[in-house]
Formats: structure tokens, C-alpha cells, sequence
């Protein structure tokens, strides 16, 4: 009885052991395998940007202006306003801006020269048609237009320098160019005193215009 007793436990314990050692397998078994290692946060950076595309360089010429106050530099739009443009160049190169004088100066508005007579009503012996663009504007300061009478045909050699905005002047008088450097000196001519008519009580003169090279 006792030996029949003992086996009896004994198998009972190692059937017991058997089937804790199962359970622990079927467990480990079960357990799901190792996460992967987190990958990378996606980047938050933009990718390169593409380089800025160059300024296009303007063809366009410039004429190098030498009054008493200083030099200013003026690009003229033979794109955009060719006649007015020409008109101006040809006068240039035989030497009719040389030795003037700034005959009208109103503060916030214009400077004007061009006459040889310095009077404000001489001017060259050939006159050209009107030549308004819709893209040129008197839109700020440096801007370059022709003086004429109230003939829009009338303009000589006679132009004007914008001191501010003047929109009052859109399509009414031929925009040819801007002052691309020196508006400083410009400006400083626009500040000066003036007596009657707008004439500076001190003569500012405008001693060659050439084109530049």
C-alpha cells in the first residue's frame, strides 16, 4: 500500500512538474517578439531652396548728368519710350546740354533744365510728338519726363525731375528715364532757395550731360 501510495504521488508530482514547464513554454511562447527601434521623426526642415534667379542686367543707356551740387546718373527706357529717348541721346552727343542752368525748382514737385536760353522758354529747333507708355509712371522720386507747352507736341530738349509721387502727371507728359544714382544730389538741388518764377536765387548749374560708356 505504501509503495502504491508513493508512485502514486510521484507521478502525480512530476506530471504536475511537467505541465508547469509546458505552461511556462506555452507563455514564453506567446509573448510577442521585440519591438523594432523607433525610427526617425520625419523632418521638419524644407529642402534646399532653389538659388534666386540673377537681376536681369538693363541694355538700356545711361547719361551721366554733372551740375554744380554734384553728379546724378539717368537710365533712359529706349525700351519703352524709343523716340523721346533718341530725341534726347542726339542732342546729348552734339554737345547741346552743356552750360545751363536749373531754370525751375519747386520743393516736393520738379527741377527742370534743358533751356539754353535759361529763361524757360527756349529750348532745341526740332520738337517731338507726345510718347506715352502705360507702364512708366511718375510713381516716386528720380523720375525723368519732357517739359513741353499745352501742345503735347511740343516738347525741344527741356525735362524734368520728379521730387516726389506725381500722379497728376501720368499720361500727360512723356516718362523716358529715372535716376538710377545721385538722387541725393537731386534732391539737394530741389532743397535749394528760390525766388520769383521758381528761379533758385543762386544759380545751379548744369554743366554737361554725357552718356555714359
Amino acid at each position: 500500500m505504501r509503495r502504491g501510495t508513493l508512485l502514486i504521488v510521484l507521478l502525480f508530482s512530476l506530471t504536475a512538474l511537467l505541465g508547469c514547464g509546458g505552461q511556462k513554454a506555452e507563455q514564453r511562447g506567446a509573448q510577442p517578439p521585440p519591438s523594432p527601434p523607433p525610427s526617425a521623426p520625419p523632418s521638419t526642415s524644407s529642402p534646399p531652396s532653389a538659388p534666386p534667379s540673377p537681376t536681369p542686367v538693363s541694355t538700356n543707356p545711361v547719361a551721366i548728368v554733372e551740375t554744380s551740387m554734384g553728379t546724378f546718373k539717368i537710365e533712359l527706357f529706349a525700351d519703352r519710350a524709343p523716340n523721346t529717348v533718341q530725341n534726347f541721346i542726339d542732342l546729348v552727343k552734339r554737345g547741346f546740354y552743356k552750360d545751363m542752368i536749373f531754370h525751375r525748382v519747386v520743393a516736393g514737385f520738379v527741377i527742370q533744365t534743358g533751356d539754353p536760353t535759361g529763361t524757360g522758354r527756349g529750348g532745341s529747333e526740332r520738337s517731338i510728338k507726345l510718347e506715352i507708355h502705360p507702364e512708366l509712371k511718375h510713381d516716386s522720386a528720380g523720375i525723368v519726363g519732357m517739359a513741353r507747352t499745352r501742345d503735347p507736341d511740343s516738347a525741344t530738349s527741356q525735362f524734368y525731375i520728379t521730387l516726389a509721387p506725381t500722379p497728376t502727371l501720368d499720361g500727360q507728359y512723356a516718362v523716358f528715364g529715372e535716376v538710377i544714382e545721385g538722387l541725393d544730389v537731386v534732391m539737394a538741388i530741389g532743397q535749394v532757395e528760390v525766388g520769383p518764377g521758381d528761379r533758385p536765387v543762386v544759380p545751379v548749374a548744369l554743366r554737361s550731360i554725357t552718356m555714359q560708356q
